[in-house]
């Protein structure tokens, strides 16, 4: 092969390199004009880039080229303009397969590099007619809406999405996300539109003889061309300030009164993240622009976010804001983080974004603006860790580790947001930055994690209008802590998975070793890599003084052993914010019980040794461990409610919500797949003993408002379900129900949170009286009945049947499986069934088989009626009715089950039955895998 075959070649892979490398000059600031007719689908545009030399150029060409990135642009001209010179007009080289054009003349490139060239390009582009919430709205997109005043459809908007590579089909450019430079924008549209974007408008002047205007913007500061942007349109402005920097929220007409919540919330927040950074933010303005059409939901542009108006608009209810203040407080924080900083590769956006939710959700937490932001911070953080966990301990399905997502993350040309977002990598991301933000709080000896923020400073001030790599953050924190920062980075990132600590009694002192974590198998076995992580032990004891220690050590070894008594442990994973589980052995766990019963263990720490053990329920596990695992799960978990109901534990509503939900579970296997008599009689005492404990059933029966702790009822109500059979629960529940019912009369207020147990209890000792008044709700939900309650009818109306089968008569279980029959093509019917899943007489069980039995071929013909819509819902109800009876509460006929999938397998045409029994069979296996240790678990009650 010959250098002429070569050259081809040569270039093609020189012109699909990154053109911040390829190119000889990159921009040094872009100057755009467009001229934009919202009636139009095309618009004009002209832009002037100045150009200077690029470092980076692997091989500057012999006469001048450029290379810009252009979609769906036509560009009709091109000069090359040198201070002093006359222009040169440039050849125009479209490269549509690369979104790319290329920009030639003859003058040597050596010539052009010392002095200060500029670009002068007219082109031509398309804007994207938005009409339903499925088209994709990126790059110039225009819709019309009906406004709130008039109720007009000719009122319109053009918008603009960027990221990640938008830009290229407004100007051309370098959208490449290393690469910034500062914009000056100035659009000609109709004078009647407000027109927006990055930076403030400097000017509007009217064009004589017409009814369009020209708006001028201020110059950005340097910035990428992912986050430029701008919205022309007929809207409404809702204004404030926060400290010196004007707010304000561009709505859709006669709506900017439902932006007030959100308004009131971005100045806080704007005020607070600013004092958090220790750095002013960074531009003179900040508009967030509501509209009616969004596919992305929210985009970060700097100074112009743009969020769809759904995400925004709140009524008078401000519990209904939760995810809108965290909306609002990920987006300004992207105002730094992304923004003033950036990072040069898409492939980092699981960072980006993690670090704008984590730093947001810390920003919501000191503000305050609802009290659950501040008093439940530390626990959401928990769960999000243990729901993270929940799906990375797979041997089957695991989460990539974040290295692997980067070498496999698709940046392409063709790549979308969506398509570069994972949300797990996004997940372990927050899981990351809390862990080392904790480490930074526990080196500093602090109560929050603020000192991380108070060295993310001197991040924001080396690195500010500049493009950096994940590794300048970790190298420039790491001056300011004892540890290996970027070592301690790499093993999380470069690892799949968590470890699990086996912490044991050795002679006077503690052994831990850790290994990685699987529910289904083992790393070793597997042959998977299980190398040490580096793991924060951020252990908390006691001394014999009496004075309580927080002792941080880093284990990166496969195990160490410590210095420290049994007796004095409190807890490993200091307020279970590192990423791994811990489990102990007896000895070391009836020190750990005796701490918590003495009120010396932190909420977060028994709700983390709750999590450690309840969450692997039903695990596999290694022989050799079986002192840790298996019985040892249960053992622990019912000893540590048996402290919970105790007279000496202090009431922990957040600890409590977590144990009864392990409580729940276990009671609902053991009903099902154990004698249960024996733990029968402990689940009852210690429900009554929590409904003693937790007391106050007279305040809650005389509420008359909705000012509670939404977490206590949420507790409330489990207690008053699992106490059942005790006459007092029975009395609230009775007494709950008629306040309801005679709400216009009581006027008592019931919780909406207390509606199941309510029901359901009424309904254990009902009469035909009180089984006539539920039905009545099922069918048709009073309203008037709401006006004492914050529930709404659908939650009403779900309770109520939900509660048909926890009836003791046997006539009244009769009248629900009618019900559920002669209504079999209702959406939710199986829900009237859901009571004989609590249910422990056989008698009631045989009840439901027998119904079961004689009505399931004609449900299954019924159901296989070809284009029939109710056909179809009752193939889900009767499906969903399967897998409660095969699977729960018949499931201790196993024989019999088998017998009957097989005869209806064969008699009758295929109907999935036989997936759903496999699928009930792979359910039950966990089950009966807990269960397997009842014997051991009440030896210990």
């Amino acid at each position: 092969m010959g250098t002429d075959d070569l050259s081809p070649k040569i270039e093609d892979l020189s012109i699909q390199s990154p053109l911040s490398i390829s190119n000889a000059f990159l921009p040094a600031g872009y100057e755009l004009s467009l001229a934009i007719d919202h009636q139009k689908p095309n618009f004009k545009g002209s832009a002037t880039i100045k150009l200077s030399k690029n470092p980076s150029c692997t091989s500057v060409p012999q006469t001048f080229e450029f290379r810009l990135h252009s979609k769906n642009l036509v560009v009709l001209s091109a000069k090359l303009v040198i201070e002093g010179e006359s222009p040169i007009k440039l050849s125009i080289a479209n490269r549509r397969e690369l979104q790319m054009v290329v920009l030639t003349c003859e003058t040597p490139t050596e010539e052009i590099l010392s002095k200060s060239p500029k670009l002068e390009i007219s082109y031509m582009g398309t804007v994207n007619h938005i009409q339903t919430y499925r088209d994709q709205t990126y790059g110039i997109f225009r819709t019309n809406y009906s406004d709130s005043v008039e109720g007009r459809s000719d009122n319109y908007i053009i918008a603009t999405h960027s990221q990640p590579y938008g830009a290229r089909t407004i100007f051309p450019c370098i959208d490449e996300v290393n690469v910034r430079a500062p914009i000056s924008l100035t659009i000609t549209a109709l004078a009647k539109f407000k027109v927006i974007s990055n930076s403030p408008l400097a000017s509007q002047s009217y064009i004589d003889m017409t009814d369009m205007a020209t708006f001028s913007f201020n110059e950005t500061p340097s910035m990428p061309t992912s986050t430029f942007g701008f919205v022309i349109g007929d809207l409404e402005f809702l204004e404030s300030k926060a400290g010196d920097i004007p707010v304000r929220f561009a709505t859709t007409k006669g709506d900017g009164y439902l932006a007030t919540y959100a308004l009131d919330c971005t100045t806080a927040l704007l005020t607070e993240l600013e004092k958090i950074f220790g750095v002013p933010y960074p531009l003179p303005k900040l508009d967030i622009v509501t509209l009616p059409f969004f596919s992305e939901g929210a985009m970060e542009n700097w100074g112009m976010i743009n969020v769809i108006k759904e995400s925004i608009f709140i009524g008078e209810d401000p519990y209904t804001g939760v995810e809108t203040r965290q909306l609002l407080a990920h987006q300004l924080t992207h105002q730094w983080l992304g923004n003033l900083i950036s990072f040069d590769d898409y492939k980092y956006m699981w960072l980006t974004e993690a670090l704008a939710t984590f730093v947001g959700d810390y920003a919501l937490s000191v503000v305050g603006i609802e009290p659950e932001d501040s008093s439940r911070y530390d626990i959401g953080k928990s769960e999000h860790l243990e729901a993270v966990m929940d799906v990375d301990c797979f041997y089957g399905q695991p989460i990539p580790s974040l290295n692997e997502h980067m070498n496999q993350v698709d940046t392409g040309k063709n790549a979308k947001t969506d398509t570069m977002f994972e949300k797990t990598s996004y997940d372990k991301g927050m899981v990351l930055l809390n862990m080392i933000a904790t480490m930074f709080q526990l080196e500093s000896k602090a109560d929050t994690i603020r000192p991380f923020f108070e060295h993310f400073k001197q991040v924001l001030t080396k690195f500010k209008y500049q493009a950096i790599k994940p590794f300048d953050i970790w190298t420039s924190l790491n001056e300011h802590v004892s540890f290996d920062l970027p070592t301690f980075v790499h093993s999380w990132i470069q690892y799949s998975g968590f470890p699990c600590l086996r912490v044991s009694a050795d002679g006077a002192g503690l052994k831990v070793t850790q290994s990685r974590f699987l529910y289904d198998g083992d790393a070793v076995a597997l042959g998977l890599e299980n190398a040490p992580y580096n793991v924060p032990l951020a252990i908390r004891a006691k001394k014999e003084t009496g004075e309580v220690i927080n002792i941080n050590v880093l284990l990166s070894d496969r195990s160490t052993k410590l210095e420290i008594k049994p007796d004095q442990l409190i807890s490993f994973n200091f307020h279970k914010q590192f990423y791994y589980k811990v489990v102990y052995d007896p000895e070391v766990t009836s020190h750990l019980l005796a701490k918590m019963k003495a009120n010396e263990m932190d909420p977060l720490e028994i709700i983390g040794l709750l999590n450690d053990y309840g969450r692997i329920l039903g695990q596999p596990f290694h022989k050799d461990e079986e002192s840790l695992f298996g019985k040892n799960q249960l053992i622990t978990l019912v000893s540590i409610i048996n402290v919970l109901a105790s007279e000496s534990w202090e009431i922990n509503y957040e600890v409590l919500k977590v144990a009864l939900n392990f409580l729940e579970t276990i009671n609902n296997i053991m009903l099902h797949f154990s004698d249960y008599k024996q733990f029968k009689v402990w689940v009852d005492a210690v429900s009554l003993k929590l409904f003693e404990k937790i007391g106050s059933w007279d305040k809650v029966l005389e509420q008359e408002d909705i000012d509670y702790d939404r977490v206590e009822y949420e507790c409330r109500n489990v207690v008053l379900q699992l106490a059942c059979e005790s006459s007092a629960a029975q009395n609230v529940a009775k007494k709950l129900f008629k306040s309801l019912i005679h709400s216009g009369v009581a006027k008592k207020f019931v919780p909406r949170e207390l509606f199941s147990s309510m029901f359901n209890v009424t309904m254990h000792q009902a009469n035909m009286s009180d089984y006539k008044q539920i039905l009545a709700l099922v069918k048709n939900s009073n309203v008037s009945y709401l006006k004492h309650t914050n529930g709404g009818s659908q939650q009403l109306q779900t309770a109520a049947v939900s509660s048909l089968a926890f009836s003791r008569s046997r006539d009244l279980l009769n009248k629900t499986l009618h019900f559920v029959d002669s209504n079999i093509d209702s959406k939710m019917i199986e829900l009237a069934l859901i009571g004989f899943k609590f249910q422990h007489d056989t008698a009631h069980k045989e009840l439901l088989w027998a119904w079961y039995k004689v009505n399931y071929d004609q449900w299954v013909k019924r159901s296989l009626r070809k284009g029939s819509d109710w056909a179809k819902q009752i193939h889900k109800a009767l499906t969903n009715i399967t897998k409660m009876v095969l699977g729960e509460i018949m499931q201790y006929k196993g024989e019999e089950l088998q017998a009957f999938v097989n005869v209806k397998a064969k008699s009758l045409p295929p109907h999935g039955l036989i997936e759903t029994w496999e699928e009930v069979q792979a359910d039950n296996e966990e089950r009966r895998a807990v269960a397997m240790f009842y014997n051991d678990m009440v030896a210990n009650l």
